[in-house]
């Protein structure tokens, strides 16, 4: 059997240095190619209290594994028959960043060592292992993850924030102009949200804020980039999507946010809390200041002229103006 469920959970408490991440139950996937090895590690955590544990010794299920179940930690060992497990940790870590991958192998050496941290690897640990050893090296992995998280998200929303939206737009642009694939960001900011705030205060408006982050997230692909740009704002960074496919995405969004309900959304002017969105698109060799440039227009545009709408920018940062997707009539223009 290559692929093996270990419910690890007890109502033991841990007996090291109390933390947070300790009082919940921990995802660990087990990746090595002996069995022996797989039902040894979920036993030697099985110690601790508060582990879920699922195992495999067949490489190639690894990704179709942490695509159906959250997991908050790899063990993955270096040698696996079917595929390399530097490959495989460079999938991981390229596709769920979240994840914490701890190298756990018997044929390692300095150079290993060095050669997986590079390719993001969070630790790095020989065989044989003891149990409190593997147990504490998680925890550390798990609290570097953490720290990493809240560096990199918004209190409020916990969206990423306005730096992390900025380092990855650097690296989309990078892939998308390496590859020839294209890339899109949009632009979104609340309608009427200073008449929200003074209606109802800032408390208030910050819970309009989270459910809209939340169905932002909903609505979005794994592999976008969901920020919070700043105040009202928002920015979303799609990945492998035209200008065609991006205007529909923004379309979607508008639509659903006009569709939900808000609480105390019959107060604003429309009755309705919506939202404007600008779209544009990176060209060859586009600079991130005139992609963010040309989507921060065509919300401008969207804005005045009229709200609850999306604008598309000229396929160059620097050409035409924006170009409105035609969407119902609103209520006139009122204090944004």
């Amino acid at each position: 059997m290559s692929y093996v469920l270990h419910r690890c959970i007890t109502s033991a408490a841990v007996s090291l240095a109390p933390s947070e991440v300790e009082r919940v139950t921990t995802n660990v996937l087990v990746v090595d190619d002996e069995e022996i090895i797989c039902t040894l590690f979920a036993a030697m955590l099985s110690q601790f209290g508060s582990y879920h544990v699922v195992t495999t010794t067949d490489g190639r299920q690894v990704m179709d594994i942490l695509r159906r179940e959250p997991f908050h930690v790899v063990l993955l060992d270096m040698s696996m028959p079917a595929i390399s497990g530097l490959d495989l940790l460079r999938q991981i870590t390229q596709a769920f960043e979240e994840v914490s991958v701890i190298i756990v192998t018997g044929h390692g050496s300095i150079e290993t060592a060095v050669e997986s941290m590079q390719a993001g690897a969070a630790d790095f640990v020989a065989k044989p292992v003891p149990a409190a050893v593997l147990h504490l090296r998680i925890q550390q992995a798990l609290e570097h993850a953490r720290t990493r998280r809240l560096a990199s998200t918004d209190g409020l929303t916990e969206l990423y924030n306005h730096r992390t939206l900025q380092e990855r737009l650097a690296q989309e642009i990078a892939r998308a102009d390496r590859y020839s694939r294209p890339l899109s960001v949009l632009m979104i900011d609340v309608d009427c949200f200073k008449v929200y705030n003074d209606t109802y205060g800032h408390p208030q408006g910050d819970i309009v804020l989270q459910e809209l982050a939340r169905l932002l997230k909903e609505m979005s692909r794994s592999s976008d980039t969901v920020a919070r740009y700043g105040g009202e704002e928002f920015a979303l960074i799609l990945p492998e999507t035209d200008r065609v496919s991006a205007q529909k995405f923004a379309e979607r969004l508008r639509q659903q946010v006009e569709g939900h309900v808000f609480p105390g959304e019959k107060r604003l002017p429309g009755g309705t809390l919506t939202i404007s969105i600008g779209v544009a698109t990176h060209v060859p060799a586009g600079s991130k200041e005139a992609l963010l440039q040309a989507a921060d227009a065509a919300l401008y545009a969207a804005k005045s002229e009229g709200r609850n709408r999306v604008c598309v920018a000229a396929s160059a940062p620097d050409g035409d103006q924006p170009s409105e997707l035609p969407t119902p009539p609103r209520a006139p223009a009122s204090p944004s």
